[in-house]
């Protein structure tokens, strides 16, 4: 099984005969190499974390591009998907603890959070605010127009033996009981400067063997910018040293 990290929370699972794609989104930084809404055709199923504009905004666009694919969703991104012109035969409904199953691959739908976003994080991106106003004010409609309301999922992905326990935003319900031992978590590394602290207790009750970092990316400035991955590793390196830690380049397979 391969997967591929195309940016932001763009994550795909390719095992030969079955592909599946997650939060598809097309960075709207011209500096970032990015992938075309082209190169999110030919998967089986796209699944999506939640409603928000960096994980459904290209959903549309890649319909019109591969009219066929199911896009497996909550209430409200299914409700905002249907509004910008997605055909509501292509969406499925879905809802924490339900199990899904493409080819060789098992899905679980879990219950999440989404990160808090800090005050840190928010005073280092003004001043890109106040220098790209028209870009600012298209994303606060956009993402007026795109709201989550709480509905956040994870996946936890069975193919074989191996086991992926993907995030899309990175805040757990402490009264739930996630997967322990995954082989892989992709961990959501976007939004505030102190997910090292949040991650601790996390990591060190569910033990996954690897860490794939990802939405680390300044994928729509001014409101985003590059969220540096080392203090993360340090952290993981710290207390979990035996937990191996991947920084995806954008397009390359990663053999799981």
């Amino acid at each position: 099984m391969k997967l591929t990290w195309y940016g932001t929370a763009t994550v795909g699972l390719d095992d030969g005969e079955t592909k599946l794609l997650f939060d598809p989104f097309v960075r709207m930084n011209r500096r970032l190499e990015t992938t075309p809404v082209e190169g999110f055709a030919g998967f089986d199923a796209v699944l999506v974390t939640h409603g928000h504009l960096d994980h459904i905004y290209s959903i549309p666009d890649l319909l019109r591009v591969d009219p066929d694919v199911p896009v497996f969703c909550t209430e409200t991104p299914k409700r905002t998907l249907v509004s910008r012109g997605a055909p509501e035969d292509r969406l499925r409904l879905i809802r924490p603890g339900d199990t899904l199953t493409f080819g060789a691959f098992t899905v679980r739908v879990w219950q999440f959070r989404h990160i808090v976003f800090d005050p840190i994080y928010i005073l280092t991106v003004v001043p890109k605010c106040a220098v790209m106003l028209p870009q600012l004010f298209r994303q606060a409609y956009l993402n007026h127009k795109m709201p989550e309301n709480g509905e956040i999922v994870a996946f936890e992905i069975t193919h074989g033996e191996k086991r992926i326990f993907l995030t899309g935003s990175f805040r757990d319900t402490p009264e739930i009981n996630y997967p322990k031992d995954v082989d892989l978590l992709v961990l959501a590394n976007g939004g505030s400067v102190f997910v090292p602290e949040k991650t601790k207790g996390f990591l060190r009750k569910y033990t996954p063997k690897a860490i794939l970092v990802d939405h680390f990316d300044d994928a729509f400035p001014p409101v985003t910018r590059n969220v540096s991955v080392k203090r993360l590793r340090r952290t993981v390196k710290k207390n979990h040293p035996e937990i191996r830690f991947i920084v995806p380049e954008i397009g390359k397979e990663i053999e799981i």
